[in-house]
């Protein structure tokens, strides 16, 4: 299967890392950039100074930032005057429309994959879920953040709709700085057993029932975000109200 160049994403690549020939260009450049942040390894709040960058991968500022300047405009990054780029810090907010968006994109892929899925296309789904397991097991956070992402991405690309594909392409790069902002301790909030779940309705033949398990997924990382949590108010006073009262 041919992929469009531009729509490329590393968590779809066997190996990730540009050839060398490609290390020192814009587009070899904005793949490691943008695999750092799929993967957590450019937490958000990280500062992307364009002389460092461009003494990293011995290039030039002007192409430093033409690659900062197309991850902001996939909202992987910000740029801001006077500061320079930064990795983006969704608020709430965000994280919340970056969900809902996804249900609507994700439940439209199923829809096509479905009635495109060959034996061929489920086998290479079940291989990404043997990874994102295995990566699971050996607590190898890294590669489940790849995994996942490449298992809901491969949807879409069975779906064949590139249009989608590239619009779910930005929106799981987002989701991963969102779980590096908002995931609980201890907690996964995409997990392997839901795609297995997920696969099963996939290569059934009840194309709503297969829509209604991506949508229950997603809901399911969402809720586990907690995020209803963090956008209420916070009353200082009862935090601490109780320590001060034991303590008088």
């Amino acid at each position: 299967m041919t992929k469009n160049r531009d729509l490329r994403n590393p968590l779809l690549d066997d190996d990730p890392a540009p050839a060398s020939s490609e290390r020192h260009s814009d587009q070899g450049i904005y793949r490691v950039i943008a695999n750092a942040i799929f993967e957590q390894r450019l937490p958000s709040g990280t500062k992307l100074p364009e002389d460092s960058l461009g003494d990293i991968f011995s290039v030039s500022r002007t192409v430093v930032r033409k690659v900062l300047f197309r991850l902001a405009s996939e909202k992987l990054v910000d740029i801001r005057p006077n500061r320079g780029a930064m990795v983006a810090s969704p608020s709430v907010e965000e994280a919340r429309d970056v969900f809902q968006s996804r249900r609507v994109i994700e439940a439209a892929s199923v829809e096509s994959a479905m009635g495109r899925m060959t034996r061929e296309h489920h086998e290479r789904l079940a291989r990404l879920v043997e990874k994102d397991h295995a990566a699971h097991q050996d607590h190898a956070r890294r590669n489940w953040i790849r995994y996942s992402g490449a298992f809901h991405l491969e949807i879409a690309e069975i779906a064949g709709n590139q249009v989608l594909k590239a619009f779910l392409k930005e929106l799981i790069g987002r989701t991963s700085l969102i779980i590096g902002l908002y995931e609980p301790m201890q907690r996964t909030v995409c997990t392997y057993d839901e795609h297995t779940v997920l696969l099963d309705a996939l290569t059934g033949k009840d194309i709503k029932a297969g829509v209604t398990a991506m949508v229950e997924h997603l809901n399911a990382c969402e809720q586990r975000l907690g995020l209803e949590q963090r956008n209420r108010e916070i009353d200082l006073h009862e935090i601490f109200s109780t320590g001060l009262d034991s303590s008088a």
